[in-house]
């Protein structure tokens, strides 16, 4: 194997062209892969800095240095992270990479990166070495006595790889082979089968693959039976896919939340709101709650909404009331605002995506596309007006694009900036976690009870509800010149309650900054007449020794600041009176 796949080492530096790596999609539809490249324990900034580094390399020797050094610094999980995100970018430099990998004190075979390292040799031109990769492979398995389901799971994983990069005849002779070995044994060695079946677009073969695994004593469960029927929806065998579907009854299947969301996914890969409205009622009567991942996928298969949630126009509804409406009127198919009404009639996917204590609500997308992330904040706000009582803080996240189809474009976090920002929200990002919008309690409260059926500007968000009322405008100067001085007061900008530290010297008590919530928006200071900060000083906050002379010094500051706006106010009074008189 290291024979084979040394000579990739002399790669060339991939071209001016290929330098939007990031942004190449291929449509590799091995999960494994995903799943190693999301969560295997290694940082997509690390990656990027790789990714950078060796973009900058000249020669093949530079490369090979860069790629030894991050594998010898890295962990197994991080290393093979990295390797599966450049095998799923088609990366020319997934080679030499993997050729380091297989050097290390750890490596294990993996099939699965096996299957795929061979794959982009023969789309690269490089069939001779793809050839002896997979002879070595096998060699290797049938000298350490593996059993044959291993090289069976290797050809499946052949199959998958080499169809998902277009090399369909290749993928078939893969399978010729698989048939050819001893007969099939184990049920994960059938499950493999018929999912790259399936992938190839094989949905007659995958179901006989299926009857022969029942007829061997496997017990198929919902997953497989999921496959063969959207490989058939796909396919436009509606009524096939119908069969499929009703034979799961008969092989003794439960209805459960696994079976029935997996019915509802059969539903939406071939964009029939009809039957997924008639099975999301059915799934209602019987009790069976919507998952998340049930949620993206009909969201996702609504084009209207999609539509909305990509363009974000100025028409964009704002509530959910808004948006059925909207899909009445405007959706060329006759089902979608239906369906979108009966998926929000649930509140099993916002209960478990929201987490609510005394001192925090949070609203949690991971896990939600772009489009369903639209739809479930509209629905959130719905809840939150619905609440009388709100805890001290209000968040949500969003995540940094982390697992975006291009990794560190946080789209979701943008949907939910725009879409909040058009409502008035007073959310903003939290110097603490780029991925997080938060919010203080009372600025929600006043938000809440605003109607923004009609875009909000910006300068409006953190206003009073009565704008008409102006302020006194000596308590627009005290705000402006708190405003100045702020810069020079040490207030900790991520703390909730936004109290002195103990050896801080700010020039207030910490019950008047409480006051002045700099966390959501350092432009909008609550406007605090001389009532309210003598009142503060009788509120009973626990305060360091050291702090005894704060009160002394507030009065001071008050002071100050009277003495130095009195003169304005004096003008400004004198000029008005003068201009009344002409």
């Amino acid at each position: 194997m290291a024979v084979a796949v040394a000579a990739s080492l002399s790669t060339p530096a991939p071209s001016p062209a290929a330098g939007g790596r990031g942004r190449r999609r291929v449509n590799v539809a091995v999960a494994s892969l995903r799943r190693a490249a999301a969560g295997g324990g290694s940082s997509w900034r690390s990656e990027r800095r790789l990714m950078s580094e060796l973009e900058r390399t000249v020669t093949p020797g530079a490369a090979e240095r860069v790629i030894r050094s991050y594998v010898a610094s890295k962990s197994e999980r991080a290393a093979l992270a990295a390797l599966s995100r450049l095998l799923m970018d088609s990366d020319p430099f997934a080679i030499p990479f993997y050729e380091v990998v297989t050097q290390a004190r750890w490596f294990k075979w993996s099939s699965i990166h096996a299957a795929a390292v061979a794959a982009l040799l023969e789309s690269n031109g490089s069939a001779e070495e793809s050839r002896s990769l997979i002879s070595d492979s096998i060699s290797r398995l049938h000298s350490t006595s593996s059993s044959s389901e291993e090289v069976s799971l290797f050809y499946c994983d052949l199959m998958a790889a080499f169809s998902s990069r277009g090399m369909r005849d290749r993928a078939m002779d893969f399978y010729s082979q698989l048939r050819a070995s001893p007969p099939l044994s184990g049920k994960k060695t059938y499950t493999a089968m018929i999912k790259s079946l399936c992938l190839m677009g094989l949905a007659g073969e995958a179901e006989a693959a299926l009857r022969e695994m029942a007829s061997r004593g496997h017990q198929p469960e919902a997953f497989q039976f999921g496959l063969v029927a959207k490989c058939y929806g796909k396919a436009g065998s509606m009524a096939e896919m119908e069969r499929v579907i009703s034979s799961m009854s008969d092989a003794g299947i439960r209805l459960g939340t696994g079976a029935a969301n997996i019915v509802l996914s059969c539903y939406t890969s071939c964009r029939d709101h009809s039957r997924m409205l008639a099975w999301l009622r059915r799934m209602r009567k019987l009790r069976i709650a919507p998952t998340t991942k049930a949620f993206n996928f009909v969201l996702n298969s609504c084009p209207t909404v999609a539509s909305m949630a990509q363009e974000l126009g100025e028409s964009l509804p704002l509530s959910t009331a808004e948006l059925v409406k909207k899909l009445r009127s405007a959706s060329q198919w006759p089902a979608e605002a239906e369906l979108v009404q009966e998926l929000l009639t649930s509140s099993s996917v916002l209960d478990k995506a929201m987490d609510w204590s005394e001192s925090e609500v949070k609203l949690n997308l991971h896990g939600f596309s772009t489009i369903a992330a639209y739809v479930l904040i509209l629905q959130w706000v719905d809840a939150m007006k619905a609440r009388r009582a709100l805890p001290l803080e209000v968040s949500v996240v969003c995540g940094i694009g982390k697992h975006s189809d291009v990794r560190g474009e946080p789209k979701v976090r943008e949907l939910a900036q725009e879409v909040l920002s058009r409502m008035g929200s007073p959310l903003r990002l939290s110097m603490r976690n780029k991925g997080r919008l938060v919010a203080k309690r009372d600025r929600v409260k006043q938000w809440l009870a605003t109607d923004w059926s009609s875009p909000v500007d910006e300068e409006s968000t953190d206003q009073s509800p009565n704008g008409d009322n102006q302020q006194p405008f000596l308590l627009t100067l005290m705000r402006k010149l708190g405003q100045v001085l702020s810069p020079f007061l040490q207030f900790s900008k991520e703390s909730g309650d936004l109290f002195c530290e103990k050896n801080s010297k700010a020039s207030f008590p910490p019950a008047l900054m409480r006051k002045m919530d700099f966390d959501s928006n350092v432009d909008a200071f609550s406007a605090l007449n001389m009532v309210e900060i003598w009142s503060l000083r009788s509120e009973k906050t626990p305060e360091p020794p050291e702090a005894k002379l704060a009160p002394f010094m507030a009065d001071a500051a008050a002071i100050i600041m009277l003495l130095i706006t009195s003169p304005l106010l004096l003008a400004s009074m004198a000029m008005r009176e003068s201009d009344e008189a002409t």
